[in-house]
C-alpha cells in the first residue's frame, strides 16, 4: 500500500481499535510514511477520546444499597442433625457458607466493593453535567434527493466529522466542498470552507471537518459541487445542507 492512496476509509475504525490484524497491521505500515493519515488519525483518535463524555450520566435508583444488601443477607437453613462426634473439618461444612471462617472476609469485601460502587455512582451523579455530542443533519437537495449527510462534533466543540451517502460519484475535474457559515451571513463570500472530498463508487464518504472557528459557533452546513482543487466561495449546485 503506497502512501498515494492512503487508508482514509480505515482510519475511524482504526482508531477504535476494530479492523482485523491483517488490515490494522496494513494501516500501521502506511501510517508510517504518510502525513496525511497521521494528522486525520490523530483528529479521530482525539474524538474518539470524547466519546464517553457523549453517554449522559444518570443516578443510581434510590433503593440499590438495600437491593444489594438484601441479594447477599444470609437465608434460613434446614437445621441438619451433626453426628454424635463430629470431626473438625466436617464440623466446618455443616456451617451455613456465610459462617464459615473462609467466606466471611470475602463477605466482607464483597459487601465494602458493592457500598463503594454505590458511593462512586452517587458522587458522580452530583458532578456537574459534561456537555454531548452534537448533531447536525443534512438532507439532499432537488439535486441528489436520495443523498444524506451528518456532522457529529465533539463536546468542546472543537472537533468534527462529516459522513455522507448516497451521493453520486464526480468526475475527477469536480469535488465536494463543505461550507459553514453564522447565522445572519448569506453572502456566499462569507462563507467558510470545511473540506474538500469525493466519495466512493456507494456514495460513501467520512471526512474530518476543519474550520478556523470551533464548530458549534456555526449554524449552517451546506454542501456544493466545485472544481477538483475547491473554491474560495461556493459556485456550484447545492446538494446537502441542515436549512
Amino acid at each position: 500500500m503506497s502512501a498515494e492512496t492512503h487508508v482514509t476509509e480505515w482510519i475511524p475504525a482504526y482508531a477504535l481499535h476494530s479492523l482485523d490484524e491483517a488490515e490494522a497491521a496494513q494501516v500501521a505500515q502506511h501510517l508510517v510514511t504518510c502525513a496525511a493519515c497521521q494528522a486525520e488519525l490523530a483528529a479521530y483518535q482525539a474524538l474518539v477520546g470524547e466519546l464517553a463524555l457523549a453517554v449522559p450520566e444518570a443516578a443510581p435508583p434510590a433503593n440499590l444499597k438495600t437491593r444489594l444488601l438484601a441479594d447477599i443477607t444470609p437465608r434460613p437453613t434446614t437445621t441438619v442433625t451433626p453426628p454424635t462426634n463430629p470431626s473438625r473439618w466436617s464440623r466446618l461444612f455443616q456451617r451455613p457458607l456465610w459462617q464459615r471462617p473462609l467466606w466471611q472476609p470475602a463477605a466482607a469485601a464483597l459487601i465494602l466493593i458493592l457500598l463503594l460502587g454505590n458511593l462512586v455512582l452517587w458522587q458522580r451523579a452530583q458532578r456537574p453535567k459534561t456537555g454531548a455530542f452534537q448533531t447536525i443533519t443534512l438532507t439532499g437537495t432537488a439535486v441528489t434527493p436520495g443523498a444524506t449527510g451528518i456532522i457529529i462534533i465533539s463536546a468542546n466543540g472543537q472537533h468534527g466529522t462529516l459522513v455522507v451517502q448516497e451521493l453520486p460519484p464526480l468526475p475527477e475535474e469536480l469535488a465536494y466542498q463543505l461550507w459553514l457559515s453564522r447565522d445572519g451571513q448569506r453572502d456566499d463570500s462569507q462563507r467558510v470552507s470545511g473540506g474538500i472530498f469525493t466519495v466512493a463508487e456507494d456514495g460513501y464518504r467520512n471526512l474530518w471537518v476543519g474550520a478556523p472557528e470551533p464548530l458549534d459557533s456555526y449554524t449552517t452546513f451546506g454542501i456544493t459541487i466545485e472544481p477538483a482543487e475547491g473554491s474560495p466561495h461556493p459556485t456550484g449546485d447545492k446538494v446537502l445542507s441542515n436549512n
